[in-house]
């Protein structure tokens, strides 16, 4: 990776559009949060390689292919955050996790309470939620997820363990799983509940939509690299460490998200490296 970007003169940064507040947009104007992440990365490679002039190319990918992109050296890094599991560290390494992500869901503010209530967790003599016999309450809803996430995983997994009858719909983008819901096809949209909550201030402001408040599962994100990589994964983990404990990267943080949980506070205290 270091030597084609030495010989090019060009980072190429893979991003997934339609994924705000994390990325978004296209190739001319990139935005969110993990796009600037890796804008720092690049300053940080043109310095250490002693680049002046060295190009950022932000290169939009789908996200059925974001993985195979970084595997087959398209791309030199995503700028998009992933769940890091085995299957996945079968194909691509990760940076240092660079968010908190947790599972979120979005309904109707009108949603019935049978819905509402067991996804805050409040299911009266069913045990934790997910669990025991919330099928007579869940079997009737039906659900979204996005294709090809780890979302979608926990969503199915987890379906299946009820045992419920129907399987989730699943969706190309964010913005097809909240529609589905603002037009009443389905009942609840599963993803990463930043995601949600950015959609519902931003483009879905005015609809009568509800983020849940709760997460379902919390899991560090990160950006894949390619496998052996160790000396490009150095340089891109010794930009991240160094943002994470500066000012610069509070404030980063803080504009797209506000103040941050405790869960975030602590991966800031845990995973940069001195």
């Amino acid at each position: 990776t270091l030597q084609r970007i030495k010989a090019s003169n060009t980072f190429t940064l893979g991003f997934v559009p339609d994924y705000a507040p994390f990325s978004s947009g296209d190739a001319q104007n990139p935005e969110g949060y993990t796009i600037d992440l890796c804008r720092k990365v690049g300053e940080h490679i043109k310095q250490q390689l002693a680049l002046p002039t060295l190009q950022l190319r932000f290169v939009p990918v789908a996200i059925e292919q974001m993985l195979s992109a970084v595997k087959e050296g398209q791309v030199d890094i995503l700028c998009s955050p992933v769940d890091e599991t085995l299957a996945r560290r079968a194909q691509v390494s990760f940076s240092l996790p660079v968010m908190i992500s947790g599972l979120g869901v979005i309904v109707k503010s009108d949603a019935p309470a049978s819905l509402v209530g067991p996804l805050r967790g409040e299911a009266r003599d069913t045990g934790p939620l997910w669990r025991g016999n919330l099928v007579r309450q869940f079997d009737s809803y039906s659900f979204a997820a996005l294709v090809g996430t780890h979302s979608a995983e926990i969503v199915q997994k987890r379906m299946r363990a009820l045992g419920l009858k129907s399987t989730p719909v699943m969706v190309e983008t964010v913005g097809d799983g909240i529609k589905l819901v603002a037009s009443g096809m389905v009942d609840a949209f599963f993803d990463d509940r930043l995601v949600l909550l950015n959609q519902q201030a931003g483009v879905w402001n005015g609809e009568k939509l509800q983020v849940i408040d709760r997460l379902f599962e919390e899991t560090p994100a990160a950006l894949p690299v390619r496998r052996n990589e160790d000396a490009f994964r150095l340089l891109v983990d010794s930009a991240l460490s160094g943002l994470f404990q500066s000012a610069e990267g509070d404030a980063l943080y803080h504009f797209y998200f506000g103040k941050p949980s405790a869960h975030t506070e602590q991966m800031f205290m845990l995973y940069p490296k001195p």
